[in-house]
C-alpha cells in the first residue's frame, strides 16, 4: 500500500487516493485497523426491548450477536456457536424463549453466553463451563447500542469525548427518550469513506440539496456552522419551524428545542460509522456498514417523541419524505463519485480549507490506518 505524503497544492491538501477508495487489500485493513478498534454504532436499544431478544449487526469483518440479560444490560457475542463454528443467528428478532440455539446441531446458550444444552450427550460428558460464547464490549449512549471489538478500548464516553465533532453536546435532546417510526435501508456503490467525507461538508449543499438550503440558508454558504453560535446549531429560515415537506407541520419539538432561541438544526459524524442529524422535530440516526470497498449498506431511524409515533393525529410522511430526499441526494453523488475515483486517470481527492472536517477524518484515518 502507498501511502501519500501530505502537500499543499494552491490552497488544497490532499485526500484519499485512487487506492483508499477501491483497493480490496486497504478495506480490509480498514476492518481490522478502524472497524476492529472503535467503537462502532450496531443498532438501537430499542431493537432488544424484551430479555433474549437479539440484533446481529456487522461490525468490520465479524458478526457480532447482543441481547439483553434478565437485569436489562446487554451483551454481546461472537456470532459463533463453539462446536463447530456456525452462524448462530442469521438477523435479529425476538427471544423466543431467550436461549440461543445453533440451528446445526442445537447447542444452546443463555443470554449470558453460558452454554447450557448439548442435546444427545450426558450432562457431565462434556465441560460447558469452558465452552461458553466469546464477548465483545458492548454499551448504550443516547438510544444507541455501540460495540468495540477491542478489548482495550477505552469507556465508550471517553471515546467519545475525543470526538472533533463534539457529539455528547447533543445529550441535551435526550435521544434514548425518542422511538423509532421507520428504518429505511439503502444498498449504495460507494466507499464508506466518500459517503463519510460528504457528509463532513457543505460546499456541495447549494447544489445538490436546494430544497434543504431554502430552509437552511447557512449551507447555500458552503459552512456548517454560524459563527454565531458557539452551540455549533445552525438557525432554519425566517418562519420555517421543522425540516419538512410539509410547512405548517404540527409535530412537537424534541427535548429541550423549546430552550433555543431559533429553530435549529444540529449535526455530528461519530466516527467512523455515525451520523447524528437533529432538526426541531425529529433526530436520524444513519449506521454504514460497509460490505467491500466500493459497497456501503446505510441504515436510517427517524426517531420521534414517543407520543406521536403509530398516533393517527400526526402525520410523520412529510418529514420523514424530506429527510430521505436529502440522503437519496447525498447518496446519488456518492455513486458518482465512487464512478469517477476508479478511473486510471484518478490519483487523489482534494479538500479545501473549508473542509476542515474532512480534513480531521483524514488525519484520524491516517493515525490508525498505519
Amino acid at each position: 500500500m502507498e501511502l501519500m505524503t501530505k502537500r499543499e497544492i494552491n490552497g488544497l491538501s490532499e485526500s484519499f487516493n485512487r487506492e483508499e477508495y477501491n483497493s480490496p487489500e486497504i478495506f480490509n485493513l480498514e476492518m481490522q485497523k478502524i472497524y476492529g478498534t472503535n467503537w462502532c454504532f450496531a443498532g438501537l436499544s430499542e431493537e432488544l426491548g424484551k430479555v433474549g431478544d437479539r440484533l446481529v449487526a456487522e461490525i468490520g469483518n465479524e458478526s457480532i450477536l447482543i441481547l439483553r440479560n434478565r437485569d436489562s444490560q446487554l451483551r454481546a457475542f461472537y456470532n459463533v456457536c463453539q462446536h463447530r463454528g456456525s452462524q448462530l443467528c442469521d438477523a435479529s428478532g425476538s427471544g423466543f424463549g431467550a436461549a440461543i440455539t445453533c440451528p446445526y446441531h442445537s447447542w444452546s446458550y443463555s443470554v449470558e453466553g453460558a452454554l447450557v444444552a448439548t442435546p444427545l450427550h450426558e450432562k457431565d460428558s462434556i465441560d460447558r463451563a469452558t465452552l461458553g460464547l466469546k464477548p465483545v464490549k458492548v454499551d448504550e449512549w443516547q438510544g444507541a447500542i455501540f460495540v468495540s471489538l477491542d478489548e482495550n478500548a477505552p469507556s465508550l464516553t471517553t471515546w467519545l469525548d475525543e470526538h472533533f465533532s463534539r457529539p455528547r453536546e447533543l445529550e441535551k435532546f435526550d435521544l434514548a427518550t425518542l422511538k423509532n417510526a421507520r428504518t429505511t435501508i439503502d444498498e449504495v456503490e460507494a466507499n464508506w469513506k466518500v459517503l463519510a467525507e460528504n457528509y463532513s461538508e457543505c460546499l456541495h449543499c447549494a447544489v445538490v440539496h436546494p430544497e434543504l438550503v431554502d430552509l437552511v440558508p447557512i449551507y447555500k454558504t458552503g459552512n456548517t456552522i454560524q459563527a454565531d453560535r458557539p452551540d455549533w446549531g445552525v438557525s432554519l429560515s425566517s418562519g420555517a419551524t421543522s425540516l419538512s415537506l410539509k410547512k405548517d407541520e404540527n409535530l412537537p419539538l424534541l427535548p429541550a428545542m423549546d430552550d433555543l432561541d431559533d429553530y435549529s438544526v444540529f449535526g455530528a459524524y461519530v466516527y467512523p460509522n455515525m451520523l447524528i442529524d437533529l432538526s426541531p422535530t425529529v433526530a436520524v440516526l444513519t449506521r454504514y456498514v460497509p460490505r467491500s470497498a466500493t459497497h456501503t449498506t446505510v441504515y436510517s431511524y427517524y426517531l420521534f417523541p414517543k407520543e406521536v409515533v403509530n398516533n393517527p393525529e400526526y402525520d410523520l410522511e412529510p418529514t420523514i419524505s424530506f429527510s430521505d430526499m436529502v440522503n437519496q441526494q447525498d447518496i446519488s453523488v456518492c455513486v458518482r463519485v465512487q464512478r469517477g475515483v476508479a478511473s486510471r486517470s484518478f490519483t487523489n481527492a482534494f479538500h479545501t480549507k473549508m473542509e476542515r472536517y474532512c480534513r480531521h477524518l483524514i488525519r484520524r484515518y491516517r493515525d490508525e490506518i498505519k
